[in-house]
């Protein structure tokens, strides 16, 4: 017998103690009985099943299981039971909620049932789209960059208010640069692709996107602070080895394939549908979205 059997083994025996646990009853895998609630065995192996991993772990003790019954399967249930007597299952808002969930999760088990498959990519597929899209993976055989480098978050926030006021990039890096770039303004001359650690994979990432003299990357995170990156120069060309870019390009036609699924059977479910749009109505309701905006808008030329 497993472990987790035995646990639940126990669990039967201790609920002998329960008063209830003595009256006869007709459903001899009841687990317990909350009013005039029953809650089978296999309903308690239901709901410990949609448990977390970690969670499923500290079910696997005696007491883990108990506090599992008590605290969350009773508890549950008995504030339900209170709920009800207030009328809370009934509010407008709470049945709308609920029907909201429900036409969510049927939405999704629809559509995950019919676009099962549609997301596949092949590798011939990966290097079709490689070999008619290289300028796409044609980026500068060299950059030269300039950077910031902060300890904090809070240093980082200073520095990129100092940035948008127009202050000079250069100047900021001399000024806060905790690493030896500080003398020099940030300037860490030309980089190539594969030239830096693993650990900064992603601080070489952002800076090769960046496009043109000048750009300023998005915030880089590495082991030795909050990086800002400038593009101050570029020279050469060169296309990136399909080694380098198939696991992005299949995530990419793997999406576009099922955006394409998707909108192809909304539009076949659309087909087999009556739809009739009120439009004298909704040119009315239009109307209303823009005059608050007309108004705004001559608020703020009065200004």
């Amino acid at each position: 017998m497993s472990r987790r059997m035995i646990v639940l083994v126990g669990l039967i025996g201790m609920t002998a103690f329960v008063p209830w646990a003595c009256e006869k009853r007709t459903d001899r895998n009841e687990l317990v009985r909350i009013n005039d609630v029953s809650i089978t065995l296999e309903e308690f192996r239901e709901l410990s099943e949609r448990r977390s991993l970690e969670e499923k772990m500290r079910l696997l003790s005696e007491k883990g299981s108990r506090d599992f019954l008590e605290n969350y399967v009773v508890a549950r249930e008995v504030l339900y039971q209170e709920a009800k007597k207030k009328g809370y299952d009934q509010k407008k808002e709470i049945i709308e909620k609920v029907e909201d969930f429900k036409r969510a999760m049927a939405i999704d088990a629809l559509l995950e049932e019919a676009l099962k498959g549609k997301s596949e990519v092949t590798e011939s597929d990966v290097q079709a789209y490689y070999k008619e899209n290289q300028g796409r993976f044609t980026e500068a055989r060299e950059i030269k960059i300039r950077h910031i480098v902060v300890p904090s978050e809070a240093v980082l926030r200073e520095v990129v208010a100092k940035l948008s006021r127009g202050e000079n990039f250069e100047t900021l890096a001399s000024l806060y640069n905790i690493d030896r770039t500080r003398g020099d303004g940030g300037n860490l001359g030309f980089l190539r692709r594969g030239q830096l650690s693993p650990l900064f994979a992603q601080f070489e990432e952002a800076a090769f996107l960046l496009k043109n003299k000048g750009d300023i990357s998005e915030v880089v995170r590495t082991p030795y602070g909050f990086h800002l990156i400038r593009l101050e120069d570029k020279r050469g060309a060169s296309v990136r080895p399909l080694d380098q870019v198939r696991d992005k390009i299949r995530a990419f036609l793997q999406t576009k394939k099922r955006q394409d699924s998707y909108l192809e059977y909304v539009k076949e479910a659309k087909s087999r549908a009556t739809i009739t749009i009120n439009e004298a109505l909704w040119a009315e309701e239009e109307k209303k979205e823009i005059v608050p905006q007309e108004k705004d808008e001559t608020k703020a030329e009065r200004k």
